[in-house]
C-alpha cells in the first residue's frame, strides 16, 4: 500500500552532502520526493522523514535513488532498524484509516 503524503524528508548521500525535500508517496518499501537539486539514479541516501511534529523522525539507514524524472524521485528503502520499520508500519496503518475510501457518493 502506498499512501500520498505531503512530509518533509532530510537526505545525505554518500559524499555527506545533505538536502531538504517533500515526501510525496510513503510506502514501507520506499518512497517519492521532490527535492530542489536532481538525484541521480542509484544514488545512495540516508532519509530522515518527517513524518510527525510530535514525534522524532523515521530514520531509514539506507535507500537507493530508482527512477528520476528532473526533480522528483523514487527511492528504494534498502536497510531500516527494526524500531524504525515498526514506527513506520504504525504510521501508515493509522493515516489509511484516517484517510476516506475513495467511493462515490450515494445522492
Amino acid at each position: 500500500m502506498t499512501l500520498k503524503v505531503h512530509y518533509q524528508v532530510s537526505l545525505s548521500t554518500e559524499s555527506a552532502t545533505s538536502g531538504e525535500g517533500r515526501l510525496l508517496d510513503l510506502s514501507v518499501e520506499g518512497c517519492r520526493i521532490e527535492c530542489a537539486h536532481r538525484l541521480p539514479v542509484n544514488t545512495y541516501l540516508s532519509l530522515r522523514l518527517i513524518i510527525s511534529p510530535k514525534e522524532m523522525p523515521v530514520l531509514v539507514d539506507l535507500a537507493a535513488v530508482r527512477w528520476a524524472r528532473g526533480t522528483v524521485c523514487g527511492v528504494h528503502f534498502l536497510s531500516l532498524q527494526p524500531l524504525q520499520i515498526a514506527r513506520l508500519k504504525t504510521f501508515l496503518a493509522s493515516a489509511a484509516s484516517q484517510t476516506p475510501p475513495n467511493t462515490p457518493d450515494k445522492g
